[in-house]
């Protein structure tokens, strides 16, 4: 008897259901992340991520987005996965501080110092 992979049928409906709560989350999981930014933060990661609705690779995604999505990944997959410990709102509630503190570091490492003000890099044209 030869060893042959084993199909089961694929239910529609759960991966939708599936697919939906993933969406869910990861709403969720932004805009918390973006409500526990300070306003100099939000704004920046706001910007970034209106942006990047227009990329065309994944070679071009701005830093406080990848910061971000590598965050809201590892939840997303933890939650729908049950790959954590203790109770689910407080995993998301560290992975949203997490996301939050790499955002904000990679924002006040991008500013720049000018006199006793902080110089916050703003969008250029060309």
């Amino acid at each position: 008897m030869s060893p042959r992979p084993i199909s089961l049928p694929l239910n529609h409906e759960a991966v939708e259901h599936f697919e939906d709560a993933a969406r869910k989350l990861r709403d969720r999981f932004r805009s918390s992340v973006s409500e526990a930014l300070p306003g100099f933060a939000r704004r920046l990661f706001d910007r970034e991520w209106r942006e990047v609705a227009d990329l065309e690779s994944i070679e071009s995604i701005p830093p406080l987005t990848l910061a971000y999505l590598t965050r809201c990944e590892r939840c997303v997959f933890d939650l729908l996965n049950k790959s954590y410990e203790g109770v689910a709102s407080a995993h998301f509630n560290k992975c949203v501080s997490d996301a939050a503190n790499d955002i904000r570091a990679k924002v006040i490492a991008s500013c720049g110092y000018e006199g006793d003000a902080i110089r916050i890099p703003t969008k250029r044209t060309a």
